[in-house]
């Protein structure tokens, strides 16, 4: 692989006038076939082989699919006609199976820039290296993609997948990680390091043994799947997910019968992120469970390090009881737990500050995330970049990464609804998100997406969907401008005062002022996020599928120790005037009279107007 890799550079150096003599009829067979240099200002954006082999047709002839003459004459018709070889082949009797042997003959892939291809500079170069006589197969690329491809092919200079010295210290970390009873390994290659972590009856321990660098950590990699795998693709491909399998013949002495690995890219990609994970497999249970403490000893093994910092939720504007609502829902360890919103309203941030904690609380957990793109890096993590339409194939490969929660950036259709469910229902939680304005027509909003596949029978479940989190932001009032409701109160319509009444004293009420130094003359001094926090029951469950939706929610938020609604949260920021009421209007939703909305017990007390 690292032969072909090796004539790969972003900018060729030429050879030398001496060099063909000093290197013989290869050298100057290299140097005939050298690839001109791109334009200054295209460089950095393809990536492509230092030289090029035969032409096309005299591939083909030295495949037998053309004659001489007709090499000649398919030369002759494509530089008379300004055509592609590769398209005029067809006419000499070449199949679209054998077009693509020779151009895998000849190998000259040119990785570009998705938005570079098609531009004039581009297509003058590919015209130029066509009249040498390379036939180019373009492939479009992202700039991540295009970085770990340099990277790559750069490191092929130096590094071989069997290095001696690595293939030794793969082998020895599965017999280390066999002698303690591991039931997994994770390589994780992250931007400047590389962590090794073992799963010892259900929890990840860190090796410290083998802190190293992120170079390290591929060379790793790299020789654990084509060094030791005995069944596996043709080539390592730094960009792709592999599956590979090493035999338990391959390893004498582990008590394995074998070991199955999945490795692929990883965030950072475009600055060399990428995993590997490897579950044993034991010929003997009980000598897994038995263990070696002096191997234990050795590998030096420490819990993951933690997120820093504190948990932010009650910062951001959650109350107590919701905090403790969702802190009991991260101590879960199964089920979906959906944060719900329109665009902008925070969910991602919750959905962050959530995992951030829970891998603070549990740090011997796995968390995987699938995104689109990856919005917060998290070093305690697997992050995993891919387009929207590919949720639910990826998180097929996810499961087989040994993961405990599993982060699915965005519920979007009924393939990405269904995948969810069956994660947890394997017993993973997973933390989502779901566009819609209320929490209980989550249920709704999936059952829509397919009435069969996710219907209210199916996804009503409370040990499926285990907690619902709904989420606002609202602007909160300059304390030094904002004007008492009592000399504004014309500002404020009349129906929205009366509305107002029925939930207290409107002494503290205040309203937008105009702004002032202390403010930047916008009138508002921050935002907060305004929610609502659900944890399912069976009695919610039962009460979507017999009674529908709305029954349910009404039941639901009368039960003791259940949160009130986030218009109700609004209003108590409204009445302690940190909100004004319009804002609430507008970014939560419509304030309503105090006895047409449904609050828990401890909520529903009289209240004088």
């Amino acid at each position: 692989m690292f032969a072909f890799l090796n004539r790969f550079v972003r900018k060729p150096a030429r050879l030398d006038p001496g060099e063909a003599g000093r290197g013989g009829a290869v050298a100057a067979t290299d140097k005939a076939n050298l690839v001109p240099e791109p334009p200054e200002a295209l460089a950095p954006h393809v990536v492509y082989p230092r030289v090029f082999g035969p032409r096309f047709e005299q591939i083909a002839v030295d495949l037998n699919l053309l004659s001489t003459g007709q090499a000649q004459a398919l030369r002759q018709r494509a530089a008379g006609q300004g055509g592609y070889v590769e398209y005029l082949a067809p006419t000499f009797g070449l199949s679209s199976e054998q077009v693509q042997r020779v151009l895998a003959a000849q190998g000259f892939v040119v990785h570009v820039d998705a938005r570079h291809y098609g531009t004039p500079r581009f297509l003058a170069w590919e015209a130029a290296l066509r009249r040498l006589g390379a036939t180019p197969q373009v492939r479009k690329a992202s700039a991540q993609d295009l970085a770990a491809l340099r990277r790559e092919l750069a490191n092929a200079g130096r590094l071989d997948d069997t290095d001696l010295q690595t293939l030794a210290k793969a082998r020895q970390l599965i017999a280390d990680a066999a002698a303690v009873g591991a039931s997994d390994i994770h390589i994780l290659v992250r931007e400047d390091h590389t962590e090794v972590q073992i799963r010892i009856k259900g929890d990840l321990w860190t090796v410290a043994s083998m802190s190293m660098r992120r170079e390290e950590g591929e060379r790793l990699t790299r020789s654990m799947y084509s060094g030791l795998a005995t069944i596996k693709e043709d080539s390592y491909k730094a960009l792709n997910f592999q599956n590979a399998q090493i035999t338990g013949e391959a390893l004498p002495g582990t008590g394995l019968t074998s070991v199955r690995i999945i490795r692929g890219p990883s965030f950072p990609v475009e600055s060399g992120g990428g995993f590997l994970v490897a579950r044993l497999q034991y010929r003997d249970l009980a000598a897994q469970s038995e263990g070696s403490p002096e191997v234990a000893k050795r590998l030096d093994l420490c819990t993951p390090k933690a997120p820093p910092g504190a948990f932010r939720l009650g910062e951001m504007g959650y109350t107590p009881l919701q905090v403790e609502l969702v802190s009991r829902l991260m101590h879960r360890p199964m089920g979906a737990v959906i944060v719900t919103g329109p665009t902008g309203s925070g969910k991602t941030t919750t959905l962050y500050e959530y995992t951030r904690e829970r891998a603070r609380l549990l740090p011997h957990d796995r968390l995987i995330t699938i995104e689109d793109p990856t919005e917060y890096p998290m070093n305690w993590a697997i992050q995993l970049v891919t387009d929207s339409k590919s949720f639910p194939q990826m998180l097929t490969k996810t499961l087989r990464m040994d993961p405990d929660v599993v982060l699915l950036g965005e519920i979007r259709d009924a393939d990405a609804g269904e995948a969810t469910l069956q994660a947890a229902a394997t017993g993973h939680q997973v933390p989502t998100t779901l566009h819609v304005t209320d929490p209980f027509e989550t249920f709704t909003r999936l059952m829509g997406m397919d009435h069969v596949r996710l219907s209210l029978e199916i996804i009503c479940n409370h040990n499926l969907i285990i907690g619902l989190i709904a989420q606002r932001i609202v602007q909160m009032l300059c304390p030094h401008c904002s004007v008492p409701l009592d000399q504004a109160s014309e500002q404020l319509p009349a129906y929205m005062l009366r509305a107002l009444h029925t939930w207290g004293d409107l002494s503290g009420v205040r309203v937008r002022g105009t702004g002032c130094p202390h403010c930047d003359g916008k009138g508002i001094a921050g935002e907060q996020a305004v929610a609502e926090v659900v944890v399912t029951s069976e009695a919610l469950m039962q009460d979507c599928i017999e009674h529908g939706v709305l029954v349910a929610r009404r039941n639901h938020r009368r039960r003791a120790g259940s949160d009130k609604p986030m218009i109700a949260h609004a209003i108590d920021l409204v009445l302690a005037g940190r909100l004004d009421p319009r804002d609430a209007q507008r970014r939560v939703d419509a304030i309503p009279m105090r006895d047409e909305i449904d609050l828990p017990p401890d909520e529903t007390s009289e209240v004088t107007p």
